[in-house]
């Protein structure tokens, strides 16, 4: 009967749509503010992520969601109100209904883990939740226009990610690409489904190179960059800096590519670029 509870009081508080509108990409997300038990921080934020996330990444998977989000509080007064805000970003223009179904079958087949054998009720507790909207439409801003942009128009969006091995493709993963109206800067996010692995990047148009030069930062602290370089028809990602050592040259070449999907072919030089081999190929494929 708790299980049930706590189930049902997610769903009730964080439930939001995602107003999927071409014309103006405005996101419609619910952020549920929550306060930890005294000393019981880092234990409520385990037992989201256990419990909470682990039911939303499956709803990612199934296109339920299309987003979630842990934002922390990270000041030290004793007077806050909130620890932790989770963000759920739906597709539907309905509410829970549109999605009721499916999620009680997610639902249903979680069993809630406990923290250090403590539940929800005794590590902290919902004190509001609230509805907003982000504004992400980057189709219509004059300041990022000239040929370097061009490059980058087929790429921006929601892409979902595939392993391709002996033909067989294999969902593992979701990439955004944007546009930064600000800077005109390119970013991607990649969030791994089972939540274990994800990295963003920040690019820049470097005038002296006349190219792209994106960087990645990965969850450990690692980060790469690269430099675009195009070929043809295709787009090659050149390794030019490494925060770990390695004994191979790498590149990514985005080949393939059409309006819905592209390739990505990670190549590998064990002889300083004389000869390049194909190490794995991924496909991609627009949400």
């Amino acid at each position: 009967m708790k299980n049930k509870l706590f189930v049902f009081c997610f769903l009730l508080i964080s439930t939001t749509t995602f107003l999927k509108a071409q014309s103006s990409n405005q996101n419609t997300w619910t952020y549920t503010y929550l306060k930890a038990t005294s000393g019981q921080k880092d234990n409520l934020k385990e037992f989201l992520k256990k419990n909470w996330f682990a039911m939303d990444s499956i709803a990612v998977r199934q296109g339920l969601f299309n987003d979630y989000e842990l934002i922390e509080n990270i000041n030290k007064e004793d007077s806050l109100t909130w620890d932790f805000i989770v963000a759920v970003e739906y597709f539907t223009s309905g509410t829970y209904a549109d999605v009721a179904e499916k999620w009680q079958v997610i639902s249903k087949a979680h069993q809630t883990v406990k923290v250090n054998g403590l539940s929800f009720k005794d590590l902290g507790k919902i004190v509001k939740s609230e509805t907003i909207k982000k504004n992400s439409d980057i189709k219509n801003i004059p300041q990022c226009i000239g040929k370097q942009f061009e490059i980058l128009k087929p790429f921006l969006g929601n892409w979902e990610e595939y392993t391709v091995e002996d033909g067989k493709e294999q969902l593992f993963g979701r990439l955004t690409i944007t546009l930064n109206a600000e800077g005109c800067s390119l970013n991607k996010r990649f969030l791994l489904y089972n939540r274990k692995g994800s990295y963003l990047t920040s690019g820049y148009y470097d005038l002296a190179e006349n190219a792209w030069i994106e960087t990645f930062t990965f969850r450990n602290g690692d980060y790469s960059k690269y430099k675009w370089v195009v070929e043809g028809k295709e787009v090659v990602m050149v390794r030019i800096a490494n925060s770990s050592k390695s004994d191979y040259l790498n590149r990514n070449r985005w080949t393939n590519i059409t309006s819905d999907s592209f390739d990505i072919l990670e190549e590998r030089s064990y002889d300083s670029g004389k000869k390049w081999t194909v190490y794995s190929t991924t496909k991609l494929k627009r949400k």
